[in-house]
């Protein structure tokens, strides 16, 4: 008997010591996984993000897709005392590709699953050492097809185009390059409506339209300084392509910018121009090959398409894909 009251106490005493493991009859640390997120968003919001994630991650493993975007966005830039990690980033996108690849693209998650999938396609582009992930262009194009053709996601459009423009994981085609940045720059897209317009106004590869590069230059230009955050490269872009300009031709680019979606007062402010050294659009030579007639459906690069007619249909992902219980609850999902 003195032996097992020994035992016995000895048991107690390393409980004690010990953490006691949350049991099946233990209360969960949330009340649910809703309320998790929403402590997780209020921690981030009082300036602790490193003591948001227990909450954050709480909720992601019960798949509350806002929970896996926060954690996802955070990793991928790092924030505050939490490093950066590619690889934490990339598993959260993919698990929301994974559950939402197939939503209703006019579901108010889908720019959610949309951002995911470009993220995804970025890294695979890219690839990440510590997982490790080779880079894939291939992958990364088919990645950005889906989010640009299914979901309409601008960042995926244009960063499809820069992979036609390339030839990069694709096979090169300008003609199809140029549908896919006039479909984001419609959208208001800065970079792409940049890149349309300098292929236009240089007649990159395409019959040169100076007037309507130039007013697509304008637009980016006045997009960007609108955002606070214009790129060195827009505005060199900018103030090269308004200096090089005759009076005609910047005549002729106002008149442009209602179809284009701007304001007619956007281009008639003058700027000290200051040609740049260098564009960031790689320079493809004068004496490049002519563009290969369009794939049937497409429209001509001189017709600057500003819809989604004609868009190529979106390539299978080769994700694996989640049927489960799909939520379309969008609280708490703006960054």
């Amino acid at each position: 008997m003195l032996t097992c009251k020994l035992a016995l106490g000895a048991v107690a005493a390393l409980m004690m010591m010990s953490p006691v493991a949350v049991g099946a009859d233990s209360p969960p640390p949330y009340a649910s996984a809703t309320d998790a997120y929403r402590q997780g968003v209020s921690t981030i919001k009082a300036g602790k993000v490193s003591a948001a994630l227990p909450a954050l991650e709480y909720a992601a493993k019960h798949g509350v897709l806002g929970a896996e975007l926060k954690l996802a966005r955070i990793y991928s830039a790092g924030r505050d005392d939490v490093a950066e990690d590619d690889a934490k980033a990339f598993t959260y996108y993919r698990a929301i590709a994974d559950q939402y690849a197939d939503i209703n693209p006019t579901s108010p998650v889908a720019p959610y699953v949309g951002e995911a999938f470009v993220a995804l396609g970025q890294y695979h582009l890219d690839g990440i050492a510590a997982m490790p992930l080779a880079a894939n262009a291939a992958y990364a194009a088919d990645l950005f097809r889906h989010a640009a053709s299914y979901f309409g996601n601008a960042d995926a459009q244009y960063d499809l185009a820069l992979l036609y423009l390339k030839g990069e994981g694709v096979e090169k085609d300008v003609g199809l390059a140029v549908n896919w940045l006039a479909m984001a720059a419609k959208k208001q897209h800065v970079a792409a409506q940049a890149t349309l317009g300098e292929i236009l106004w240089r007649g990159t590869e395409v019959r040169q339209r100076e007037a309507r590069g130039l007013a697509l230059i304008t637009l980016a230009h006045e997009n960007a300084k609108a955002s606070g955050k214009e790129a060195k490269w827009v505005a060199d872009l900018y103030a090269e392509a308004f200096a090089k300009s005759d009076a005609a031709t910047r005549k002729e680019a106002v008149a442009l910018l209602p179809e284009l979606g701007g304001t007619a007062s956007a281009a008639t402010t003058s700027v000290a121009a200051k040609p740049a050294n260098s564009i960031v659009l790689p320079a493809m030579g004068s004496g490049a090959k002519p563009v290969a007639p369009p794939v049937a459906g497409a429209q001509s690069a001189d017709a600057i398409p500003l819809n989604k007619t004609g868009t190529p249909p979106a390539a299978p992902i080769g994700l694996s894909v989640g049927y489960g219980t799909q939520s379309t609850d969008a609280e708490g999902l703006k960054p």
